[in-house]
């Protein structure tokens, strides 16, 4: 009897072994970032870092650049399943909101050499850049958000989901740009006024009379 043939979709040894590598690059340029800096880190020391060889870096990313949207992509996805948990937290909006924005404050302030990376991510285009747009990654993220609040009728209706989402992915990208470009920008402290008026702005969204 034949041993089944694996599967079309399932990655051979040397497609496994070629995201493992693209992983650890990630994983290693990201430490590296929050703890000297972006200018201050070498690709030598990333791919010392990640244990692979420094010719493997470039066959998985052309440029730097190229490393920064892979970066910008994943921390993407992150950040939306952040708020997509979020809207299974049974917490009124006018707490959901404000933990959520504190808690990315919290964690960006606690790595100013971040400052540098945030700042490149914010600056590219391409893909990206289109992770915050109406059905990138964060964009759909905040939309689902505004659409649980309005099924839990938390927010009015009077706008379409995706227009206050838009508002949200606006104020936060705002906050971030703010963040990167000046030291002395607390992200935790200037989130707080943000989320604030962002909940008065989804709560008052109510149909007109």
């Amino acid at each position: 009897m034949s041993s089944p043939q694996p599967s079309a979709a399932t990655p051979n040894r040397f497609e496994r072994r070629r995201q493992q590598n693209r992983a650890a690059l990630i994983d290693a340029a990201i430490e590296l970032f929050q703890q000297q800096g972006v200018r201050g880190t070498k690709v030598e020391d990333i791919c010392e870092r990640a244990d692979v060889a420094p010719r493997t870096f470039f066959n998985h990313f052309e440029t730097r650049e190229h490393l920064y949207e892979a970066i910008a992509s994943q921390r993407a996805v992150q950040l939306a399943a952040i708020f997509d948990a979020a809207c299974e937290d049974p917490a009124p909006l006018v707490e959901r909101l404000p933990g959520l924005l504190r808690a990315i404050g919290i964690y960006l302030d606690e790595r100013p050499l971040y400052r540098e990376l945030v700042g490149v991510m914010l600056r590219l285009g391409g893909e990206a850049g289109n992770q915050v747009v109406r059905e990138g990654a964060v964009g759909a993220a905040m939309r689902r958000f505004v659409e649980s609040g309005v099924a839990r009728g938390e927010i009015g209706d009077r706008h379409a989901p995706e227009v206050l989402a838009d508002m949200m992915t606006g104020a936060l990208n705002v906050a971030l740009t703010n963040w990167s470009a000046d030291e002395a920008f607390v992200l935790e402290r200037n989130l707080e006024p943000t989320a604030r008026a962002l909940c008065d702005l989804l709560v008052l969204g109510t149909p007109a009379d």
